[in-house]
């Protein structure tokens, strides 16, 4: 009964409470700890969802029309970026605990954070650079594009312009300033279908960063800036 119940919410997701209160409404009543133990024993696991972006109808006609044109695509040109967000404190994890104890994470209302951007290809990872300013058209080509886009793509491919940009649709990307400035240095850009980050393989790149910093517990700023890198 509580594997069916488990395997019927599927798609939403339920918790052993869930379980629990649902039985108890069929008239059986079982602890939460039981519940749990007929889980594991079922090959279950207590473990965060994934996320994933929802998804109308058109996005995903764009998604697939977009994946049919490139499926003859040389991706070994592509540089592909990104940004994410790594806090302090952050609490990402999940424990399983005895009955009657309750395990505390201090967390703070206003975390420190650093905002990445980070860039891969083929050839391997590319620089990474951290901001606590937020992203402005200025920042990103200035800063960004001319300090780690450029040697990235240098170091991968030579001087020869034969790579292309894939990067997310971040309204700063799509400025008239940073649309001047990518055509001044001969960037070329590769459109991207919106509401696709689960596309990107560089969130694989932002996933062992953040396990890294989980493990490594900084506890300011440089610390935090020193585990990224």
């Amino acid at each position: 009964m509580i594997v069916e119940l488990v395997q019927e919410d599927m798609d939403e997701g339920i918790t052993s409470k869930d379980i629990q209160q649902e039985l108890r409404r069929q008239g059986t009543n079982i602890s939460r700890s039981t519940i749990q133990n007929r889980l594991l024993e079922a090959g279950f696991k207590f473990s965060r969802p994934l996320s994933k972006p929802l998804l109308t109808q058109q996005h995903r006609r764009n998604r697939l029309i977009w994946a049919q044109s490139m499926q003859n695509y040389n991706w070994n040109k592509l540089i592909i970026s990104d940004e994410t967000t790594i806090r302090l404190h952050a609490v990402g994890k999940f424990f399983w605990q005895r009955p009657g104890e309750r395990k505390v994470v201090r967390t703070v209302k206003y975390p420190l954070k650093v905002n990445v951007w980070g860039c891969l290809s083929n050839s391997g990872f590319g620089r990474i650079v951290c901001f606590q300013h937020n992203l402005t058209s200025d920042l990103l080509c200035n800063e960004i594009y001319q300090n780690a886009l450029l040697p990235t793509a240098r170091s991968h491919f030579g001087r020869r312009h034969n790579w292309v940009l894939l990067e997310d649709n971040d309204p700063k990307l799509p400025s008239r300033f940073s649309i001047q400035w990518r055509q001044e240095h001969h960037i070329i850009t590769l459109p991207w279908p919106s509401h696709s980050p689960d596309a990107n393989p560089i969130e694989n790149l932002w996933s062992l960063i953040k396990t890294k910093v989980s493990n490594q517990k900084p506890k300011t700023i440089k610390n935090l800036k020193r585990a990224i890198y």
